[in-house]
């Protein structure tokens, strides 16, 4: 039952995003709040335990992405509901693979548009500036630039697809 509400809310969040580049709060808030609601009819206390733990995970994970604008805040939302639906391992598993495969889009959109040697200076600048010089305050500039933008459930898709497969099938 768990399985289908994840397929049900990453496929609604899905259409929303690549539609209208938002998440809706009802959709994340509905998500989380039917994570904790079947774990707890499922497992008693240590079900809403297992959902906090989910969410909050989930959550705070992709807060510092979202401070950076990487994300917006409806995808940190929207992990929550994830972490709340299946756990944490599954959460964090789906992380990693939706930041591979944002990392693999972001390159094939770079190669199109023929920006990677100007982006590669960019991002040699700035590690430059963080990791010799230790200016911080770049980090904060990254936010700021204008930057190549796709929707993020571009990339959850598959993430949560990949988790999904190595972790049931």
């Amino acid at each position: 039952m768990n399985h289908l509400v994840l397929f049900i809310l990453i496929a609604v969040a899905f259409v929303i995003d690549a539609r209208k580049s938002l998440i809706p709060n009802k959709l994340t808030i509905c998500g989380t709040m039917v994570g904790f609601v079947f774990h707890a009819f499922t497992e008693g206390w240590s079900g809403v335990l297992f959902a906090g733990i989910g969410a909050i995970t989930g959550f705070t994970a992709l807060l510092l992405l979202y401070f950076f604008g990487a994300l917006g805040a409806g995808d940190v939302k929207l992990f929550a509901a994830i972490g709340a639906i299946m756990g944490v391992t599954f959460v964090l598993q789906s992380m990693l693979y939706a930041i591979i495969c944002a990392g693999v889009i972001g390159l094939i959109l770079l190669f199109i548009r023929k920006q990677m040697i100007n982006t590669g200076h960019k991002l040699a600048t700035w590690l430059v500036s963080i990791v010799v010089i230790q200016d911080m305050g770049s980090l904060l500039g990254m936010k700021h630039q204008k930057n190549m933008k796709f929707p993020f459930m571009y990339a959850v898709v598959p993430g949560v697809a990949l988790t999904w497969y190595y972790s049931f099938l």
